[in-house]
């Protein structure tokens, strides 16, 4: 079976000055805490690796799914509250095929079953740490052990990709969340990553944007033709410029039909297209229909728009037994079973990235109790050399195959 285990490791002591230095320097939250921690690790088999390799692009596939039937069937996009003001402007995305750039699923590990907790499908956060942050430590830390950080290399060929088939313009401008300074660490990154990939970039705040009296988007005067932005969907459809989208001309990176990934309602329709699959949480829009498919009736609560873990709920005959406050208590909720997934007594969140339609990387994050928040820690990753007995195995196995 597929293993995965929570082991002690060595903090180095400069990690701090090393992370600012590599332009990771949001590591301490609000409180105090900490939101990277190397005194601990997690390992993986190559067993684990290779399964969660498989199960995240049969998700992602499963995902697209959902939204060709979304996009197709009348009211699919009410399903997902997308505002009538916009639904044309998300169907003709997904019917003009405009192409997936980055996502991280979120997974229970179950006893080697990697179990969907959701999919952060459109503004995915923690670029930094599951890249330079986790490089650097393996290097330095376990420099003979394997490991499976966010592939960058796999983003800046996407994005030449993009620009050689016409899908981005040789300018791409870089949209951070306003006045966030998490964000501003992601937008330097892509900002690296595109002029890798022969673009050039141009980092800009949302506030410097307008609309033309043509209703095309511009920056300081300058039309903006590509975009990748860490403002989300759910926040650009219900602001005032909402629609003037359709008419903007400009491609945006992720596009206007990953709002139905990054939605929780994602949960219960996919439950309701892939019933009792093995790596899907029963979810539904009515509690007692998660109750009932529960052992012990533990389940989730969660508004279909939400990050960091805010507003959600764990609940068992009705009594709440933890919960996260936030601002996206107004929103309309969906209701998933809980899975446990703790090592250790710790809960951890394996975050499995996908760039384009393919498995490019881990990240692991944990919590003393069963939310994963924005707060919690991201912790470095190793895995685990075969044992000799199973590359003994596999040498076998290939040459029964050959003969």
């Amino acid at each position: 079976m597929a293993k995965l285990r929570r082991v002690p490791s060595p903090a180095r002591p400069d990690w701090q000055d090393q992370a600012r230095r590599i332009g990771y320097s949001y590591f301490r939250n609000e409180d105090g805490s900490f939101a990277w921690r190397e005194d601990v690790r997690y390992e993986f088999d190559r067993a684990a690796v290779t399964t969660l390799r498989r199960v995240t692009e049969d998700l992602h596939q499963m995902c697209l799914t959902v939204v060709d039937h979304a996009v197709n069937t009348p009211g699919g996009l009410d399903v997902f509250h997308i505002p009538p003001l916009v639904q044309d402007f998300v169907r003709q995305s997904w019917w003009r095929k405009d192409p997936f750039f980055l996502g991280r699923f979120d997974l229970a590990w179950c006893n080697g079953q990697p179990k969907l907790i959701e999919y952060n499908a459109d503004t995915p956060a923690t670029v930094p740490e599951s890249t330079r942050m986790q490089s650097l430590w393996q290097k330095q830390v376990l420099p003979k052990a394997g490991q499976v950080p966010l592939d960058a290399t796999r983003i800046v060929a996407l994005l030449a990709q993009f620009r050689a088939q016409g899908w981005v313009s040789p300018l791409l401008h870089i949209v951070p969340y306003p006045d966030n300074t998490e964000d501003a660490a992601h937008a330097a990154y892509y900002s690296d990553w595109a002029r890798q990939a022969g673009l050039d970039a141009v980092v800009c705040e949302l506030r410097d944007l307008e609309i033309s009296t043509r209703g095309r988007l511009l920056h300081k005067g300058h039309v903006v033709h590509s975009m990748i932005r860490m403002y989300p969907w759910e926040l650009m459809f219900r602001d005032r410029g909402a629609q003037s989208l359709a008419g903007c001309g400009c491609q945006f990176l992720n596009p206007p039909w990953t709002a139905l990934l990054s939605n929780k309602a994602l949960l219960p329709v996919l439950w309701q297209h892939f019933p009792g699959n093995p790596h899907l949480l029963a979810a539904s829009f009515q509690p007692e229909v998660v109750i009932s498919q529960t052992a012990d009736g533990r389940y989730v609560e969660k508004p279909i728009h939400a990050r960091g873990g805010e507003n959600v709920r764990l609940i068992q005959a009705e009594r709440t037994l933890c919960a996260e406050a936030g601002t996206y208590g107004a929103y309309p909720k969906i209701y998933q079973a809980y899975a446990d997934h703790t090592l250790d007594g710790i809960t951890a969140s394996v975050g499995t990235w996908v760039v384009g339609s393919h498995f490019a990387g881990i990240t692991m994050r944990e919590s003393a109790d069963q939310i994963i928040r924005h707060s919690s820690p991201i912790v470095p990753h190793s895995v685990r050399p075969d044992s000799v007995g199973v590359k003994l195995a596999r040498l076998a196995g290939l040459y029964s195959r050959k003969a």
